[in-house]
């Protein structure tokens, strides 16, 4: 709550859940810390605010990660307490939570929030931990130790301890036995007693007792029993006492505690109207459509392709209003939505969407249509930008292309929907990255400031550092190592941001690969927002010693050093070790403009160590003589196809890229034998210029894509995507450029593979973007 303060965030009304029992302290909950519920009542006079309370009904009934609605679950006691709060204080938008690395809670959080129509903040998320330890006692947070459940952690000493006094000594049993020193892995739970928030009084714990739940000799498990505390008011003369309270759960009288009743559920209607962000925009005519099917159809990898243009005398202009834009996005996804049964597909089997809009005006209302037909659990990856205006006649206004996976198993999605400070929250129906087959697809990344979620100040250079940062962090909980991890990247450029703009990325994006990121610009940006938060907090008062019986020893820290800090990040945070060989293949798009106004938007994709690899690698146990030879035969390919300085395991161990270059344009290719292939083949702006020359030049530019392909010992049936970039200014100019010409010259080199055409400003595989044409091909075989 302290975070939400300085995040701009008011604290309306604080919201509780505890056992249905007062004399019970623990339950066995994977959502809920119920410790210390009888001192909860007395934050509502601390603070000032009304406190709600429901009883703890449920079980944990649903226990898989992405949790869906289930009756009689604990989690559904969590929703009928925020519908209860909702409804009292219709001006509620978001709830706070402190979950630090549970995936568990923070997803459950989320999806009541979605219910709700709330947003959930989580500003703790994935800091890491000894910083926040730090953070937390430097903002005058008065916690104690309230359960201790970890080995080094004894009763005697540790439970009421208060934990301003053990930072050494829980860094030392972090070094020792591999402890959080917060307390995420259920090490310890605390219980605040005074915060800079507490404006009127702090808690005063007069008695306690402990409660013995083991006794193992290793890692005893115990509790602390509050049996009377009273509130210390802050206003009052300095050694008065406020009402004494025995630990019955009263605050002392007058203390806005409202407990919710246990039967209470919110009515159908209420939830409906919470979940409703806006009134019903005018819908005018819809325009006469026309939508265009494409299909990459592989073995393992399908991409289907909807391009929408006006037609019947509509106009492209009538796309770019919301109720043209949702009406076009809403027929795309209708077309693909009505392919995907008779190619035995469905959505929840898609990995990532390329959406190009008409216009970026509209972004809201392209959300709206998107999330009725996307899923809203494990939602696939997106990247979404502005299509470049063109006067061809098949040129399209919006296009839609989605990536799918015909063996969805090993999908993993990372959706985080929290505001929080370790990286934007989605903005739309889609997922942060989405990984498959040893593959991470990124979405694309804009300069959302993730705590406050506004755009990144400080022009095109931080707007790169909090892509960069973001996508890192984004890998990381990935468990990848972005830098040394990187396959290739989309650079989207603005045309604000022009030609130095993409210059700017490119030298960023080098850095970033070479681990010199700079990231000074937005360090000095979050020292301003924390310097003007402690301006804006009255100090909290100096800890005194408020446990008055039952005391903790005060020899808690003495045998531990006060200056052994550990900022080793913790082990979620880590990376795993890679180490590139390779260099990425770039693409440098320039487009009309990015969503909310931004100079650049970055979109990775990047290779993952995991159980893919396994094939080279795995035991010869139980294999006959013939299987064993196969695969001895198997290894000693691989390790003559491994390019020199390679280090990595598997088909990424075997990665090799080459470029050509001819008076027809370029060639890029990054390819693993058998596995992967990627190709970039482009035609130069002076081609086109030639009515008589540039058909031959897409030819030949189609031609390098199965040139490539066939080098990477793959077939058309891997091509799992293809794209067609063309300058918009091109397409149904006088050279006769078309989007049905671009796909005809595909189709004659590679049968069966439809690219997507998509408009744009400018494009290249180098900042100059001087390419008048750019196909490009994703081959994978697994």
């Amino acid at each position: 709550m302290v975070l939400c303060q300085q995040y701009g965030h008011e604290v309306v009304a604080l919201a509780n859940l505890l056992p249905a029992q007062q004399d019970t302290d623990d339950l066995d909950s994977w959502m809920y810390q119920t410790v210390g519920h009888q001192l909860v009542g007395a934050y509502a006079q601390c603070m000032g605010l009304p406190l709600y309370r429901r009883h703890i009904t449920g079980r944990s009934a649903d226990q898989r990660l992405v949790y869906e609605d289930t009756e009689g679950d604990e989690v559904e006691d969590l929703a009928c307490l925020l519908a209860y709060v909702r409804e009292r204080h219709p001006e509620v938008t978001a709830v706070s939570s402190g979950a630090i690395a549970s995936d568990y809670q923070r997803t459950r959080v989320e999806r009541v929030c979605a219910r709700l129509g709330l947003v959930s903040l989580a500003f703790l998320w994935h800091q890491p931990q000894a910083a926040l330890l730090r953070r937390m006692i430097d903002a005058q947070i008065d916690a104690i130790l309230v359960k201790i459940a970890a080995a080094g952690l004894t009763p005697r000493r540790h439970l009421g301890a208060r934990l301003a006094t053990l930072p050494a000594q829980l860094h030392a049993l972090r070094r020792t036995y591999g402890c959080n020193v917060c307390g995420e892995g259920g090490e310890y739970e605390t219980l605040t007693l005074d915060c800079p928030l507490f404006k009127h009084g702090r808690i005063v714990l007069d008695s306690w007792h402990a409660v013995a739940v083991s006794e193992d000799s290793m890692a005893p498990v115990a509790l602390l029993h509050p049996t009377a505390f009273h509130v210390r008011q802050k206003e009052a003369a300095p050694g008065s006492r406020g009402p004494s309270c025995a630990a019955d759960g009263e605050a002392g009288a007058g203390a806005p505690v409202i407990q919710v009743p246990d039967d209470w559920v919110p009515s159908p209607a209420a939830t409906a109207a919470q979940q409703q962000t806006g009134a019903p925009a005018e819908e005018p005519a819809e325009p006469r459509l026309d939508v265009r099917l494409g299909v990459a159809d592989g073995r393992q990898y399908c991409s289907l392709t909807a391009s929408v243009s006006p037609a019947g005398g509509a106009t492209a202009d009538q796309l770019r209003t919301a109720a043209g834009t949702a009406t076009a996005l809403g027929a795309a996804l209708g077309r693909l939505s009505q392919a995907l049964p008779a190619l035995g597909l469905d959505w929840r089997a898609s990995l990532f969407v390329h959406m190009y809009v008409p216009s970026m005006a509209q972004f809201a209302a392209a959300n709206v249509a998107y999330a009725a037909t996307l899923p809203a659990v494990n939602p696939p990856s997106r990247a979404t930008v502005q299509l470049a205006s063109s006067s061809g006649g098949d040129a399209p206004a919006l296009v839609v292309e989605v990536l799918f996976a015909r063996q969805p198993a090993g999908r993993r999605v990372l959706h985080v929907q929290s505001i929080s400070e370790w990286a934007p929250s989605c903005i739309g129906p889609y997922s942060q990255a989405t990984r498959d087959s040893g593959l991470v697809y990124f979405a694309g990344q804009i300069a959302l400031d993730p705590p406050t979620m506004g755009i990144e100040e400080g022009g095109i250079d931080a707007q790169c550092a909090r892509c960069l940062l973001s996508c890192e962090r984004v890998a990381v909980a990935m468990q990848t190592d972005l830098p040394q991890s990187l396959l290739w990247c989309t650079i989207y450029c603005s045309e604000a941001a022009g030609a130095e703009g993409r210059r700017a990325a490119a030298a960023h994006l080098e850095a970033f690969m070479a681990g010199r990121l700079d990231t000074s610009l937005l360090a000095e940006r979050r020292r301003q927002q924390q310097d003007g938060c402690r301006r804006q907090q009255r100090p909290g008062e100096p800890l005194d010693a408020d446990i008055e019986e039952g005391e903790a020893g005060s020899d808690t820290d003495q045998d531990a050093d006060a200056n052994t800090d550990d900022d080793d990040l913790d082990e979620y945070l880590q990376p795993p070790s890679m180490q590139r060989h390779w260099q990425p293949l770039l693409t440098f798009v320039t487009v009309p403009e990015l969503p909310r106004g931004v100079l650049v938007e970055v979109q990775p994709v990047a290779c993952l160590v995991d159980d893919t690899l396994a094939l080279d690698s795995s035991s010869d146990s139980g294999e006959d003589e013939e299987q064993q030879a196969v695969r001895h035969a198997r290894r000693t390919a691989a390790a003559a196809a491994r390019p020199r300085g390679s280090s990595m395991p598997g088909w990424i161990g075997r990665l090799q890229r080459q470029s050509g270059s001819g008076c027809a344009g370029s060639t890029e290719r990054l390819w693993s034998p058998g596995r992967l292939c990627k190709v970039h083949a482009s035609v130069p702006q002076q081609e086109a210029a030639d009515a008589g020359s540039w058909q031959q030049a897409v030819q030949h530019a189609a031609q390098e894509l199965a040139a490539g392909l066939a080098a990477a010992d793959l077939a058309p049936t891997d091509v799992a995507a293809c794209k067609a970039y063309c300058l918009g200014s091109l397409l149904g100019a006088a050279a006769g450029l078309s989007g049905a010409s671009l796909q005809e010259a595909v189709a004659a080199a590679l049968p069966g593979v439809q690219p997507a055409v998509v408009p744009v400003c400018a494009v290249g595989g180098s900042p100059e973007a001087d390419a008048a044409v750019l196909l490009e091909l994703l081959a994978v075989r697994t």
